[in-house]
């Protein structure tokens, strides 16, 4: 399993302009949705993101983030 170092690392080195980790961008596993929760805030707004750790994987592994992206998009 991944560990939230390595997955908020690789979204802060993909998407540097949302922030860095333990800023405004924060991942933790949630066991209880059992994906990772991803915290982010930019220009004033919040939200949380779920991330399942297949997608995870793709996106530390294969640089594929497309569903976090899209919403990330949205804030620009």
């Amino acid at each position: 399993m991944l560990t939230d170092k390595e997955v908020c690392n690789q979204l802060s080195s993909l998407y540097p302009d949302f922030g860095t980790c333990g800023d405004n961008l924060d991942i933790n596993w949630d066991e209880s949705n059992e994906a990772w929760a991803v915290d982010f805030e930019y220009a004033g707004n919040q939200i949380r993101h779920y991330l399942d750790n297949k997608d995870a994987a793709a996106c530390v592994l294969e640089d594929q983030c497309i569903g976090l992206g899209i919403e990330f998009g949205q804030f620009r």
